[in-house]
């Protein structure tokens, strides 16, 4: 019989790692809940390529964006975030932008999904790594096309319409930090993620508190 390797940080590290991918790609096959399959796919493709992952997605009438906090208006993204998401590429592909990062895009009959990560640990990250954030993407991708077709067949659009709201809620959150500090839009989205993060409380939900306290964000988690 072969002897197992001995337990390592490492060995630990990777189990971690592939049961993280394991349980989002199970959530992402049964979610109906749009705003957490966004949060959930781009937190593990995130830690997947080792960087901080960016969602767009185009469904329907709706064009979201999305992070690991969740639903975010365009205007808490940079510049440079923005134009790399709206850049034409094919579909499914993945490619480094100048060392900075990798783009990657799949498409389902109703959806197109895109995600960029940046700030990765390396250049190029493995060809596995890779694959996988692929297929988190596609299955992102096949979520959303079965969320709309449910809701459409319901006659309901409420998750579709809480993401939307989300996406109001947030970006009248930085309305009021903008105007009271003075601030970027990015600074004040950086605000209200940190506090989200911070205290494990939803972003729309700070944006919410925010919103009808006028307190600081850390104030109100």
């Amino acid at each position: 019989m072969t002897a197992l390797p001995p337990a390592t940080a490492a060995n630990d590290d990777s189990v971690e790692h592939a049961a993280r991918v394991t349980a989002a790609a199970r959530l992402l096959v049964c979610s109906e809940d749009l705003e957490e399959a966004l949060a959930v796919a781009a937190s593990t493709i995130g830690a997947v390529l080792g960087g901080e992952a960016v969602l767009r997605v185009t469904a329907t009438q709706h064009d979201l964006h999305a992070s690991a906090s969740g639903v975010v208006p365009p205007a808490a993204l940079s510049p440079s975030v923005r134009s790399v998401l709206s850049a034409p590429t094919a579909a499914g592909e993945a490619r480094a932008q100048d060392g900075r990062g990798i783009l990657l895009e799949s498409s389902g009959t109703r959806a197109t999904c895109r995600v960029w990560v940046g700030g990765a640990v390396t250049a190029q990250p493995g060809v596995a790594d890779c694959v996988v954030a692929e297929l988190l993407l596609h299955s992102l991708a096949q979520a959303v096309d079965r969320i709309v077709m449910v809701d459409r067949f319901r006659q309901n659009e409420a998750n579709l319409e809480r993401a939307v709201e989300s996406h109001r809620l947030v970006g009248q959150a930085m309305g009021i930090l903008i105007e009271r500090h003075r601030i970027l839009s990015e600074e004040a989205f950086e605000v209200l993620r940190r506090a989200s993060q911070d205290h494990n409380v939803k972003l729309r939900e700070v944006a919410r508190r925010v919103i009808e306290t006028g307190a600081e964000p850390d104030e109100v988690v």
